[in-house]
């Protein structure tokens, strides 16, 4: 391969990996809490784009209907999410988190975010800004795509 095309073989590799050890440093606490990585990225979720319809809820977490529901169930029992009717459309229901799913939330997010500051300690500041400019201009041209 040229160096062009081995980029972003390289890159999204990197990507991954880093991903992956970020996965298993949030995943450590999940357990304790009981709680399934499913559970967490519906949580996520919820979080990122507001109370969902479980057609949406589907969609966003790439799983079937049936799946979705049977998860929305369980989390439901767990006092993580409510399922609430809309107001103007009864036949319409919403997942929205509960205080324990925030909770579990900021929990994990703060650990991660505590690793990755233990990570990044040994960065300068222009280091550490270089990597962050970089990152967002990723994430903002692949947003466009």
């Amino acid at each position: 391969m040229a160096p062009n095309e081995e980029l972003p073989k390289q890159l999204e590799e990197t990507i991954r990996r880093a991903n992956t050890i970020l996965f298993r440093r949030g995943r450590s606490i999940l357990t304790g809490m009981e709680i399934s990585a499913l559970q967490f990225n519906a949580l996520l979720t919820i979080r990122e784009f507001g109370p969902l319809s479980m057609g949406d809820f589907c969609k966003h977490l790439f799983t079937p209907c049936s799946t979705a529901t049977d998860l929305a169930s369980r989390m439901e029992r767990a006092k993580l999410v409510e399922r609430v009717r809309d107001k103007n459309d009864r036949r319409m229901v919403r997942m929205h988190l509960l205080p324990r799913g925030e909770d579990v939330l900021n929990q994990v997010i703060a650990e991660r975010q505590s690793f990755l500051g233990e990570v990044l300690k040994d960065y300068t500041n222009e280091e550490y800004e270089q990597l962050l400019r970089s990152l967002e201009l990723l994430e903002h041209r692949m947003e466009l795509k």
